[in-house]
């Protein structure tokens, strides 16, 4: 295995710290899913538990503290501390050792003891604060960014139910058989990707069905919304990174899908005051619509999307002063309002 092939899960989580900072909530979603699906892969087969690993979990779990699912974001926390503790004597061992893992300790402590008692759970919250007062006097100052206030408490299972029609038992019933197959308790520890949620065969289905409820809801619950629209581009993302044959060679069929959901979203965050998560998803959405621009020759539906999405791309990079960004979008809308 090359070099670079054993950077990447590094390269990736540092990215996506660096773009939670930044506000840049789609594409850390994206980097930390990457960077942690990449860890987990290189040690299949091998105990994965190494303060490596721990402090890779650490990171996807500070990038998901703000943005993603409260449950993934708690089991990767809960996890990195478990490791670290079982991991002790070989942190402890030396002062560069401390440095590097005290502060991940520090932060996985300060993540779990937030969703712990936030989501009712105080004396395991209580038991989280403890572990990062026992760190203090390395790491004093070591803190967090707080959840961004719409998505706080939305987790998967909970978005879920809220875009469930009421009354319609049918509907319910099948959706809690859905969300019981790709969701489990945060207290299990046993999901902290959004791709352990499925197999890879099933990814693009399942981001399918989350971006059909994302969309269809949307105006009605915009934090549900925008909690399974983040799910289903991150699951969309991971497969196009991981050139999946159905991202690769179906983007005719998947690609309609991922770019609606994305216009939901960003209208969804744009609405909210969320500027540098819409922008974010502006160009995620960009990048949808140029790979269907192919399809959108012969398929009207797909031009429709296609169409939609670069309406909406025109407007936000005017309002953002985007010159550039705005004159791209309509080129794209003279392209497709010239197709025969």
């Amino acid at each position: 295995m090359s070099r670079v092939e054993t950077d990447y899960p590094e390269r990736q989580l540092d990215d996506a710290v660096e773009k939670l900072r930044s506000g840049q909530g789609a594409s850390a979603l994206v980097s930390a899913e990457n960077g942690l699906q990449a860890w987990l892969e290189r040690f299949e087969g091998h105990d994965p538990f190494t303060v490596d690993m721990a402090r890779a979990l650490s990171q996807h779990a500070e990038v998901l503290h703000r943005w993603g699912d409260p449950d993934l974001a708690v089991g990767a926390a809960d996890l990195a501390i478990r490791t670290f503790l079982n991991r002790r004597d070989e942190i402890n061992g030396t002062a560069d050792a401390r440095r590097r893992y005290v502060p991940a300790f520090a932060k996985a402590g300060l993540i779990a003891a937030d969703i712990h008692q936030r989501f009712g759970r105080s004396s395991i919250a209580a038991n989280a604060r403890s572990l990062v007062q026992d760190a203090r006097p390395v790491v004093p100052s070591v803190s967090i960014e707080a959840p961004v206030p719409l998505l706080a408490d939305m987790t998967l299972a909970r978005a879920l139910k809220q875009v469930t029609p009421a009354g319609d038992e049918r509907a319910g019933a099948l959706s809690r058989k859905f969300a019981d197959a790709v969701t489990a308790p945060a207290t299990d520890c046993s999901l902290v990707t959004s791709s352990l949620r499925c197999t890879s065969d099933d990814a693009p289905m399942v981001a399918g069905m989350f971006a059909a409820a994302a969309t269809a809801t949307w105006e009605r619950e915009p934090a549900a919304s925008l909690r399974l629209g983040l799910e289903a581009h991150v699951l969309y993302a991971h497969q196009s990174e991981r050139q999946s044959p159905e991202l690769r060679h179906s983007m005719g069929e998947h690609g309609p899908s991922w770019a609606r959901v994305l216009l939901a979203c960003s209208q969804i965050t744009a609405s909210h005051g969320l500027r540098a998560l819409t922008l974010d998803l502006s160009s995620w959405m960009a990048n949808a619509v140029a790979a269907l621009t192919p399809f959108a020759m012969t398929n009207l539906e797909t031009r429709s999307v296609a169409h939609d999405c670069s309406s909406w791309r025109a407007k936000l990079m005017t309002a953002a002063g985007d010159t550039a960004g705005a004159a791209d979008a309509r080129k794209v809308l003279r392209n497709l309002d010239a197709m025969p």
